[in-house]
């Protein structure tokens, strides 16, 4: 555990498949990875996303991550890097699958968000085992968002070995079948069956604390909210 200093109420609500919505303590919001709702001729059913941002992330160009045309107008302004209000956004290219990106498309982007003193890494649709140089390159986190279904990502096992890597003090599945999303991906039963200790949050939303982040390696499961 680090000691963050200040009072910090972060929101994250998880919205589905990999699409979060962080909400800053001065209430900026930050859109990460919208989904294409119905997409995959109806295997994606969450519902549209209603949330007007004031920002958007996509961490690579794939439909079902960055599916801006479908957000309610006014549209949030899209971010690549740098500065947007509280956020901070860096980015760290890998590779979509253990071929070097060959199969899935090539390479997507890890993100990194600088926020409230906190460190949250969206590892996006990665597809490779962790590398020294990435885990160095990433440095201290705080919340880390990991896909777990495999198919598209890396499975269970691998979404383990990166957890267990970063050392985060959250962990937040995403990327994994539900009665929302029968994409050929696994369920999160399969990435908690490696044993991290976990908790279950059905309202689909934490509040981000310094007593929440005491707990070190801890995998909170966001019900899907829409």
């Amino acid at each position: 555990m680090r000691f963050i200093p200040g009072n910090f109420a972060m929101q994250i609500g998880f919205l589905g498949h990999a699409s979060l919505l962080l909400t800053a303590g001065d209430g900026t919001t930050l859109l990460l990875d919208p989904y294409n709702a119905g997409g995959f001729e109806g295997r994606l059913a969450y519902a549209p996303i209603p949330h007007r941002a004031d920002f958007v992330v996509c961490s690579h160009s794939h439909v079902d991550h960055c599916a801006i045309d479908t957000l309610p107008s006014p549209r949030p302004q899209v971010i690549e890097q740098g500065v947007a209000g509280p956020f901070r956004v860096s980015r760290l290219p890998v590779a979509h699958d253990e071929y070097g990106g060959r199969r899935r498309g090539g390479s997507v982007d890890i993100v990194r968000i600088d926020v409230d003193g906190l460190v949250l890494v969206h590892l996006s649709d990665v597809g490779q085992s962790p590398e020294s140089a990435i885990i160095e390159a990433l440095g201290l986190i705080d919340v880390l968002f990991v896909p777990v279904g495999g198919f598209f990502t890396i499975g269970a096992a691998q979404a383990d070995e990166w957890s267990r890597r970063l050392q985060p003090a959250q962990i937040v599945p995403i990327h994994y079948a539900s009665a929302r999303c029968t994409l050929p991906i696994r369920p999160v039963d399969a990435f908690l069956a490696y044993g991290l200790p976990a908790r279950f949050e059905p309202s689909g939303m934490i509040e981000i604390t310094q007593g929440l982040l005491s707990f070190s390696k801890q995998v909170v499961v966001l019900a899907p909210q829409l």
